[in-house]
């Protein structure tokens, strides 16, 4: 990243030159990185919203003329396709990100679920973009919504693309190619998290007419993406991780974490009535332990009685007092079981972390005696 700050490059050709790494990586016709996999989820609606339009004439590396179109998004969308369909059970907080593009959700079912006859009734053909998709809001919502392979087989019948944002999926590593063989259009992958780039990355791939979209959209144009500029050393940092996240031992990784999750649970239960473990996350679709593992402690109001502290306290002070340490209060991420516990996540812990946390929670425990 350092060497890639100095070297100056024309923008478009470096997107393209990444963009080929990210479709080998997913297995995909293309790929584009993007400011984050939010910005990811606007471009890609973006792309939808334009499919069928004159921008698919242009071509990213040729002198810009395009922008009288690019900037109809997100508010001049007269006579384009702007509405995506949604299953209600499977929104979340990052699904705005298409609104920010112009796009506007059709949400069919209800909480409890949807039927394959609402989902096949919200499509319109005059106002239709394409489906949308979060396979990590049908986990936690404990599978009340219809799976991937349903929403691809109807949307595909209708003719438009779905859009899955897979930002949160990884591990396991061979998810990067899961929603593209599946048959999913443009998927979304985090370039931070278990990829261990830089924080400010993310990961667009898909069929090439809609990248192509995509990038004529995103910076250094002059359209939805311009205010979302992603740097050449960003680029460069995002390309060289993924590059190392495919070669590493996933299994010598998941034993190492486990390892330091166990120590730390170990030392814990040394506490008087501290009751800790270790568990495992698991993928959407697979129930095997394949994500990295965690420690917790069970807080029920006979322990918070005896430890004299309420778990959410014990997550107040942790957070707020020096030094401040972020754990995890009944996290929804890790679904219903994870109720009444605190949870301490060690795959970004660096050496010497978890001395530091086994001790802060003994004083703060000890100081309540």
């Amino acid at each position: 990243m350092w060497n890639a700050s100095k070297a100056f490059v024309h923008i478009p050709d470096l997107q393209q030159a990444v963009g080929q790494i990210i479709a080998e990586a997913t297995g995909a016709e293309a790929g584009l990185p993007t400011a984050g996999a939010s910005n990811a989820i606007m471009l890609a609606a973006g792309a939808c919203i334009m499919k069928g339009t004159e921008l698919e004439e242009y071509d990213p590396i040729e002198e810009e003329t395009w922008s009288h179109l690019i900037q109809k998004l997100p508010m001049h969308t007269e006579g384009l396709k702007t509405k995506f369909v949604v299953q209600k059970s499977n929104r979340d907080k990052y699904d705005m990100a298409v609104e920010l593009a112009g796009g506007r959700f059709v949400e069919v079912g209800i909480d409890e679920g949807t039927t394959e006859e609402e989902l096949d009734a919200a499509f319109s053909p005059e106002k239709t973009a394409g489906y949308y998709f979060t396979p990590r809001s049908a986990q936690s919502m404990g599978y009340k919504c219809f799976p991937l392979e349903t929403v691809i087989r109807i949307a595909h019948k209708n003719g438009v693309p779905v859009v899955v944002d897979a930002a949160n999926e990884l591990p396991p590593k061979k998810n990067l190619r899961r929603y593209i063989a599946m048959g999913a259009d443009l998927v979304i992958f985090s370039g931070g998290k278990a990829i261990a780039g830089p924080n400010n990355s993310g990961m667009l791939a898909g069929r090439k007419d809609l990248v192509r979209l995509a990038h004529l959209l995103a910076y250094p144009f002059h359209g939805l993406g311009r205010a979302a500029k992603m740097s050449r050393e960003t680029m460069v940092g995002l390309a060289t991780a993924l590059q190392i996240y495919l070669k590493h031992d996933e299994k010598a990784v998941l034993r190492a974490c486990e390892k330091r999750a166990r120590w730390i649970a170990k030392q814990l239960n040394k506490i008087p009535d501290v009751r800790a473990a270790v568990a495992y996350g698991t993928t959407v679709e697979e129930k095997e332990p394949v994500r990295d593992p965690v420690c917790y402690i069970e807080f029920d109001q006979a322990r918070e009685h005896s430890l004299r502290i309420a778990g959410k306290e014990l997550w107040k002070r942790l957070k707020d007092e020096d030094p401040r340490i972020w754990t995890a209060w009944e996290p929804a991420y890790l679904l219903e079981h994870y109720k009444r516990k605190l949870v301490i996540d060690p795959r970004y812990l660096l050496r010497g972390d978890e001395i530091l946390i086994v001790r802060r929670i003994g004083e703060i425990l000890a100081a309540g005696r």
